[in-house]
């Protein structure tokens, strides 16, 4: 499956990157840079998740290259998700140009191999892009201090 071409980008200015983040404690050898999902997302926007040896972070994307404004760097932008708001902050290089991105795991040292780093990813994209379901039809779980305190409410209720 090829990438999006700004999705190539992304990863191969991350690549470039790579040498001189190596020789860093938070380095995780046993990682790649690798990107996973990019999706179309409302205004122009791909959404998805970024692997690298150094951090794994939710990256909002525009389709089209945007010149980097070095006085907005690390600025916050509040972005509805399907799973709700989500903040990003607002990076880039003069390569790349803009993006926006939002932590997902800094330092990578959790992972032990790409396989679980990938899984990881998979599983942090799906989060984003699904809607919370309802309150009825969440299942009635006592939450621990109700369980142990005798009264029964919905999970995360008491």
């Amino acid at each position: 499956m090829s990438l999006h071409p700004r999705v190539e980008a992304l990863v191969a200015a991350h690549a470039a990157a790579d040498a001189v983040m190596r020789d860093l404690p938070l380095y995780n050898p046993a990682l790649t840079i690798e990107a996973h999902g990019f999706l179309p997302l409302a205004e122009g926007m791909l959404l998805g998740v970024l692997i690298t040896p150094w951090f794994m972070n939710l990256v909002l994307l525009p389709e089209v290259a945007e010149p980097l404004d070095p006085a907005r760097y690390g600025a916050a932008r509040s972005v509805a998700l399907p799973a709700g708001e989500r903040v990003f902050r607002y990076a880039g290089d003069a390569a790349q140009g803009a993006f926006w991105t939002a932590s997902l795991h800094s330092p990578m040292a959790v992972f032990r191999s790409q396989p679980q780093a990938r899984a990881e990813a998979r599983l942090r994209l799906a989060e984003a892009l699904t809607p919370p379901s309802s309150e009825a039809d969440t299942v009635a779980c006592p939450s621990r201090r109700a369980f142990f305190g005798g009264k029964a409410t919905a999970r995360g209720k008491g």
